[in-house]
């Protein structure tokens, strides 16, 4: 009996030593996957802030320009770049708005057949049909 019981161990200690080296190299992948995530969030908040803020500055010079009121509209367009850089830092980091294509809008959308019914409307519908 304890030469099974020995070989049921042994089995169980390479089980558990196959799994800790597997996940040791899921946990460096996962790492360096989390690594190049942060830092592509880090380099799109900062161009975002840097051309929402740059957008506003050349907005406000070309309209200060045009209706010669030279500090005003730069200061207006100024601000408002800085709020919009601001925005879509806050927006990066809440993973907002951030899905490409349709998959967001067909979650959110509803299938009519599943959808709950009306009684007033089903009512008005059939009176219609009469």
């Amino acid at each position: 009996m304890s030469t099974g019981d020995d070989n049921l161990q042994n089995l169980d200690d390479k089980i558990k030593k196959f799994k800790a080296q597997g996940s040791a190299e899921e946990n460096a992948e996962s790492k360096q996957e989390r690594e190049a995530h942060n830092m592509n969030a880090g380099m799109r908040a900062g161009a975002e802030l840097v051309v929402s803020i740059g957008a506003g500055v050349f907005i406000g010079l070309l309209l200060d320009n045009w209706l010669e009121t030279k500090p005003l509209f730069l200061i207006i367009f100024l601000l408002a770049g800085i709020g919009a850089g601001f925005m879509n830092i806050y927006r990066i980091t809440q993973n907002m708005g951030s899905s490409v294509g349709f998959a967001a809008l067909q979650k959110d959308e509803k299938d009519a057949k599943n959808a709950p019914v009306d009684e007033d409307v089903t009512k008005d519908i059939s009176k219609d049909k009469e």
